[in-house]
This record gives structure tokens, sequence and C-alpha cells, in this order.
């Protein structure tokens, strides 16, 4: 072509000048765009990589460095506890395992003596706020990575309650198996959480720049110096969590309502609780079961509430379950029934005065929370063990069954009524303060709010 705004190529034929010189600018600039988008993947790899590698060394949740077992030694714990103790139970395999809520991580020491000595490792999997849910989850999830031979459960009337809700942390794709029971074994969730997720990189910052003790022992239970508790069990901690109590475990959040049972007569915690032992009878395990020794402060707060009929049923109501279990699997050893709280010598321990408000108590943290030396005596009982120097008071244990619970309820009765006489100063300052609180809530028929709750499902 003679034209000289054209350029002739062999291949392609005429082409303008101009549409080549534009032609070329384009390639430049995306070559440039090009080598830009190279650097910026290859600068996020690199972030990425450093921050895999920061929480890889610093194992937040303790995935990739197994500690060592040794159950007096304090080891640090995620804030993160529900994951963190997912995976120490898929590390240890223990042979015994302590479940309930952070009254039984708090007080239940699994290296106590009166475990049969083939069971071993022990690991506490209690877990603060945990549901009857949770506890079943992890019930199956120990069940699923070692069988154990014995377990240990703490019982708690407030977490029967059928809108007591799931704990924020909780993430049951963590668990080796569904709740179905079919294994199960998400990448993401065993990769990508511990290492590149952000909940993590703050939890290595965490553990990193941490001082002092560890929050827990390797064996699952919670060291209670780390949150101060051993410097609160006083009158605050008694009288001055009362509304707490009535707002956040007694009526929690987000509604502040407890039923024991819905507009039909069901709860679904107790059938949780009859798979833990229908399993365990299944799989041969050494199963003893108690209700936790709460402060005689918490059966108070219940009466102000008129709750004590939903107590007396939830007690009969544990019974009928484990009898029903028992006589199913009658050629196995029957799953006893310990009964540590209402009224006894040691929930009924006087508070410190007010004249000496920073005297520390006797067995207990705060209401709900119980010391080891208290945990020690109930396992001196469940497993009928004599500890030299220590004695466990007559009255506290009592192995509850239908043939005894009537007149263990009538003689609970007359305990409460000597107790509000002893102190009758503490239960009126308790009672206003309840009932104070209590003006705050919106008024609820179990009944309605169930069918309510039917209607949405």
């Amino acid at each position: 072509c003679s034209n000289s705004d054209f350029i002739y190529c062999k291949s392609f034929g005429a082409y303008p000048k101009q549409g080549i010189y534009l032609f070329s600018i384009l390639i430049l600039c995306m070559n440039d765009y090009i080598k830009f988008l190279i650097i910026l993947f290859l600068s996020v790899v690199q972030v990425l990589l450093v921050i895999t590698v920061f929480n890889w060394w610093v194992d937040p949740y303790g995935i990739f460095h197994v500690a060592e077992y040794d159950p007096k030694k304090p080891i640090w714990v995620s804030k993160q506890l529900r994951l963190a103790k997912v995976h120490r139970l898929k590390q240890l395999k223990p042979q015994g395992i302590v479940l309930g809520s952070s009254s039984s991580q708090l007080g239940i020491d699994p290296s106590h003596p009166g475990w049969d000595q083939d069971v071993y490792p022990r690991y506490n999997a209690g877990l603060p706020g945990a549901s009857l849910y949770e506890t079943f989850r992890f019930f199956q999830h120990s069940q699923a990575v070692s069988h154990p031979k014995q377990i240990l459960i703490g019982l708690d009337f407030i977490t029967f309650n059928i809108f007591y809700s799931l704990s924020n942390d909780f993430n049951e794709s963590h668990m080796a198996v569904s709740k179905e029971g079919k294994p199960q074994d998400s990448f993401s969730n065993n990769f990508f959480l511990p290492l590149l997720s952000m909940p993590a990189l703050k939890a290595s910052q965490r553990k990193l720049f941490y001082v002092g003790e560890g929050t827990h022992y390797s064996n699952g239970m919670e060291n209670p110096q780390v949150k101060g508790r051993g410097l609160s069990n006083n009158r605050g901690a008694m009288v001055g969590t009362i509304k707490k109590v009535v707002f956040n475990l007694v009526m929690p959040p987000p509604g502040h309502r407890f039923c024991l049972y819905d507009g039909g007569g069901n709860n679904p915690n107790f059938l949780y609780l009859k798979k833990i032992l229908e399993i365990s009878k299944e799989n041969g395990s050494d199963v003893r079961l108690f209700i936790q020794p709460a402060h005689a402060f918490l059966m108070e707060v219940l009466r102000v509430l008129r709750r004590m009929e939903d107590y007396e049923k939830w007690e009969r109501e544990l019974i009928a379950i484990v009898e029903d279990v028992n006589n199913r699997y009658a050629e196995s050893r029957e799953f006893p029934l310990w009964n540590f709280g209402g009224y006894n010598s040691l929930t009924m321990t006087e508070i410190p005065p007010p004249e000496d408000p920073t005297r520390s108590m006797n067995w207990y943290f705060d209401i709900p929370h119980y010391k080891k030396s208290l945990g020690d005596l109930i396992q001196d009982r469940v497993f009928n063990f004599h500890q030299t120097g220590r004695v466990v008071p007559e009255d506290f244990g009592t192995l509850i069954n239908s043939k005894n619970i009537d007149r263990h309820q009538k003689v609970q009765k007359l305990k409460q009524r000597d107790y509000m006489k002893t102190y009758q100063e503490d239960i009126k300052e308790l009672t206003e303060k309840v009932n104070t609180t209590e003006k705050n809530i919106r008024l609820f028929d179990c009944n309605q709010l169930a069918s309510r709750l039917q209607i949405k499902s």
C-alpha cells in the first residue's frame, strides 16, 4: 500500500500507523498493570506467609506444638477455649474426662487419686457457660478420639433452661464427628482458622505478650489465680453478684427467661443427657453424675424467683433418666447420681459479714463456683476415696433415686427454713436485690413462649 498513513504486514494486511502506536501503548500499559498485579499478589502472599509462620510459631490454640502433659504445670490457653480444648482432646486421647460448666472446670481436678489408676491421661473438658448440647457434642468428640473409660459429669440446674443459649465461640465443625456421629474433617477449620484468621492473630499477640502463670493446667483445669478468683471470694463476690446471677445465669440474655419445659412438656436438654448415658453404656464407660454444689444463696435466688418447684421437678427428671438407662442396660454397672447441691453443711457456708466484708470465704469463690478443696471432697465421695486428714461431712453428697427423693426433698425444705432463720439479714438483702432485679424483666408465660418457638421452628 503506497499510503504513508498505513503500515503493511504480510500476515495481517494494512493497518493505520495511529492504531499501531495506540496498540503499542496499550501493550506497555497492560505490561505495567500485569506487573502491578504480580507485585500485589506476591506482597499479599508474603504477608499471609508471615502471618501463617507467626501463628504457627506462637500456636495460640496449642495445635501444632503439643504441650507436655503435666497436670500441675500451668499453660496459656486462648479465650477461644472451645477450639483449644477440641484439639487438646485430639492430642491427649484421654481415658478419663470431666464434663460440665465452669464450676467443673474450676473445681474438679482430674488428677484426684480416686480415679482408676489405669485411667490415664485424664482431662477436664468443662467449659464456662456450657449448654447441655455443647456438653453432648464434646462428649461425642471425646468418644470419637479415645473412648474414655471413666467420665465424671457435673450437672447445673440453670443449664437445663430451654432458653439457655449456645456460647459465642462454640463451633461444632471442629469436632471429630457431626451431631449424627459421622466422621468429619474440615481442612479450612483445622488449617485456615488456626493460622490465617484474624482471631488467631489476636490470640497469638495475647499469648506472646502474656505475663504470669498459665491460664489453665495441662489437664484442662482452670487456674483460679489468673482471673483473681482467689482475691474476690468475699462478701462482695456473694452479695454483690446477685443481680448478675439473676440476669446472666438463672434468666440469661437475650430474653431473660427461664422455662424448664415447653408447652408440650418437653426439654431437649434431658434428651442430650440421655444420649450421653446410652452411648456410655454401649461403649462400656464408667459414668458418675453429680449435681453441682452451688452455694445456698443460689437456692435462695430460686426461691425468691419462684423456681423451687422447677428445681424439684428437675431432680426427679434426672432420676427418671438415670434409672431408665440403668434398667435398660441392667447387665452393666449402674450409673450413680449424687446430689451435692441444695442445703448442707458446706453449701450453707457463712458468707463474710458486713463488719468484715473482705474476709475470704471457705469453699467458694462466688455463688456458683466452688474451690478445688470442695471439689476434692466431691470426688472423695463419688469415688469412695479416703484421704488421711480429709473428712467429708456426712450430709455432703447423697445418692438420690426414686425411692428416697421424697424424703430427701422434705429434709431439704426443713434445712432451707433453718438457713433462712440463721441468716435473716443476709436473706433479707438477697431478697431485696432479687426483687429489684426482677422488676426489670418482662412477665412471661412458658407455655405461650414455647408455642411461639414451635411455630417459628
